[in-house]
């Protein structure tokens, strides 16, 4: 799997040129990098390994039950969330929603090892081999032993009466011992759908926003979320994260509206609309001001549709398109 290029040229490129490394059914939704030369990517079918800054990539072993998400510390050590049903993507993440358990490992991905975890594992980060957090059943988890012991840090919303299907947690890991948060309730209706946004730290654990059409029993906050429905988000740092959402019924200019959270949370500021996009689907920011979202753009005239790379370098108010499907 050829075409690479060199991290550092990557580094100064800042996106403005892709080579394509391989093409077919990959099923690839994830990718998670330790340093400028280890990386993993992962899909429904099959894991990718490179330690080589993406030049060469190699098949893993896929463990049973299938992995969902990796999270690695290193370019050894490294967590996953495996198995479960799955019904995402949700951010960028195979996520399950039923079902879901942790793996760890310690070769770089090679072989696998379960890791005791509550039921219903959605989501897994570390900060450290002994700090993480992780989303279960729409509840937000705890660990400062490595995952033997987990301490519950958010209970979420209750999930609405008569349904099955439980929130969705999506955890986010942020400088030695703090978290970002988006927890997705089952279901939609009138353009909305539930969701509602966490800072955590081992002292407190802080609701952001929420989706202010449905009611969210256990969940104290007024902030409304950035749209209607939930999008990607990112953990710039422990004190700064951005929350993209979307918004179908939104005119054009503002169908893809995000939230600055600074502060740990405590400053919420709306940062207008991703350009270029209409339905986000990943998004990564390396400061407040650098990132990067993809997504697709629909020609609702035409009934066309592209799959896009959109980044800034000011904070959202230009944005530039970096790659675009035909």
């Amino acid at each position: 799997m050829g075409g690479g290029v060199e991290p550092d040229r990557v580094h100064r490129r800042r996106g403005r040129h892709w080579n394509v490394q391989d093409r077919g059914r990959l099923g690839l939704v994830s990718v998670d990098f330790t340093d400028d030369w280890h990386g993993w990517a992962v899909g429904a079918r099959r894991v990718l390994a490179t330690s080589d800054g993406g030049q060469h990539w190699r098949v893993l072993p896929e463990p049973c039950p299938a992995v969902r998400a990796v999270h690695f510390l290193s370019p050894s050590v490294g967590f996953a969330v495996a198995g479960g049903t799955q019904v995402g993507p949700f951010g960028g993440l195979l996520v399950p929603e039923h079902g879901g358990v942790v793996l760890a490992t310690g070769n770089g991905g090679r072989t696998w090892r379960p890791v005791a975890a509550p039921a219903g594992v959605q989501s897994v980060c570390f900060n450290t081999a002994e700090r993480g957090w992780l989303g279960a059943a729409g509840h937000l988890y705890r660990t400062a032993d490595g995952g033997h012991s987990w301490d519950l840090a958010a209970a979420g919303p209750r999930s609405p009466r008569g349904t099955s299907w439980p929130y969705t947690m999506i955890v986010q890991c942020a400088g030695t011992d703090s978290v970002w948060g988006l927890d997705i309730g089952p279901g939609v209706a009138a353009s909305q759908a539930p969701h509602v946004g966490y800072h955590a730290t081992p002292a407190t654990a802080v609701p952001l926003f929420a989706e202010g059409y449905f009611p969210h029993p256990g969940v104290a906050v007024h902030a409304p979320a950035p749209g209607s429905y939930p999008g990607p988000f990112s953990a710039v740092s422990a004190s700064a994260a951005v929350y993209i959402d979307s918004c179908p019924a939104c005119p054009a200019a503002a169908m893809v509206p995000w939230d600055l959270a600074t502060s740990g949370g405590a400053v919420l500021r709306r940062e207008g609309s991703v350009g270029d996009l209409t339905f986000p689907h990943a998004a990564a920011f390396l400061t407040p001001a650098v990132g990067w979202v993809t997504g697709t753009a629909v020609d609702f005239h035409h009934h066309h549709e592209r799959e896009r790379i959109v980044s800034t370098t000011d904070g959202g108010r230009t944005w530039r398109i970096d790659y675009t499907s035909r």
